[in-house]
């Protein structure tokens, strides 16, 4: 009998139903905060960081001023009103210190008749230094309009298995089962082990999903529970490695192989990113090269071209991503990759891929 650490905690960034493309069948997927790799086109970029953060929604901020007035750190700038009469200067209101007062607070279109009969031209929301930030989570706190949240929040092994659960029967129905996410589950062994375990003891089909960039000795003892692997390969040249995600590919390659060694299923996972390996038709013509290596555990091998809705969480969370304003990649410009990819071996190949994948 299997030791698991039912009380064991987590910060979870989201726990997505009804998944599709995360394994086999109908899955639930279970996103890990915190990665080891700082990918310049993340597409979850709220799980790179281990520690707590909040999204800021200006669309649902009502500019009520809470969250300015309750900071510690005076890190959030207030609302502030603008005129007609002046548009370029902005005229701060209140107690000098641009914010709006209480009685205006619920009342804005009658604020015309408290302000020296200046028409108001538009109200600036609040304004956050993400640098003074000390993540205390004040503002989140007394904001009751949703304009703060938290990114993530923290749960046990048995909280996230009463959501999981929750799909049993879709599971048996489909095919599909428990998948682990991230940023990178393998980073956090001892949860991630614990998730997997608790997997099987369910009898559900389980997948780690993982970029590979792991300590093998805590990673072996994880894959005796998995079914499938689907590993992310964003690079096979080292240096390009290291310019779009911070670190050497070595390892993950050295662990790849590992992976193999042990028999179990395998899909390999690869981004397709603008000036990393697209357009370049040696990339796939080298991934069929490499997967060759990894021998017949390799069952399937995945396009996953750029899209570009990280762009609004990188603005939700105060940060620019380096390819926010480029375009999206649609599958029709990587069908020769797909192509190459699937003459060179008995894998499956998809672009995105594809619910049903055993």
């Amino acid at each position: 009998m299997t030791f698991i650490d039912s009380g064991k905690k987590h910060l979870v960034t989201h726990i997505q139903h009804f998944s599709v493309n995360d394994g086999p069948g109908i899955r639930t997927t279970v996103f890990l905060k915190g990665c080891p790799l700082n990918c310049a086109w993340c597409h979850n970029p709220e799980n790179i960081h281990t520690y707590q953060e909040f999204f800021y929604y200006e669309e649902k901020c009502v500019k009520c001023g809470a969250c300015a007035e309750n900071c510690p750190e005076k890190a959030i700038i207030p609302p502030r009103i603008r005129y007609k009469e002046d548009i370029a200067q902005i005229v701060r209101f209140g107690g000098g210190d641009g914010s709006i007062p209480t009685n205006l607070q619920h009342n804005l279109p009658n604020t015309t008749a408290l302000s020296d009969e200046k028409e108001i031209e538009a109200i600036d929301p609040p304004r956050i230094d993400r640098e003074k930030c000390t993540s205390c989570m004040t503002c989140v706190d007394v904001c009751h309009h949703e304009a703060l949240n938290f990114v993530s929040t923290l749960k046990s092994v048995e909280e996230i298995f009463e959501e999981v659960l929750k799909d049993d029967l879709f599971f048996k129905s489909s095919g599909g089962g428990f998948t682990v996410s991230g940023g990178e589950p393998l980073m956090h062994p001892d949860m991630t082990l614990s998730l997997v375990k608790r997997a099987k003891k369910e009898g559900l089909n389980t997948v780690l999903d993982t970029c590979g960039f792991a300590n093998w000795n805590t990673t072996r003892p994880i894959l005796e529970h998995v079914d499938l692997i689907m590993l992310d390969i964003k690079s096979l040249d080292d240096q390009k490695h290291k310019k779009w995600t911070g670190v050497s590919n070595r390892l993950i390659l050295e662990n790849a192989r590992k992976m193999a060694e042990t028999g179990i299923k395998m899909r390999l996972r690869l981004p397709i990113i603008h000036s990393v390996n697209f357009w370049d038709l040696q990339y796939p013509k080298d991934i069929v090269k490499f997967a060759r290596t990894l021998g017949k555990n390799i069952i399937g091998i995945d396009l996953l071209p750029f899209h570009n809705f990280a762009s609004k969480k990188c603005g939700n969370l105060g940060r620019k991503g380096y390819f926010d304003n480029f375009p999206n990649i649609f599958r029709e410009e990587i069908e020769d990759y797909r192509k190459i990819i699937s003459d060179g071996g008995t894998w499956q190949t998809t672009i995105g891929g594809l619910i049903g994948v055993s």
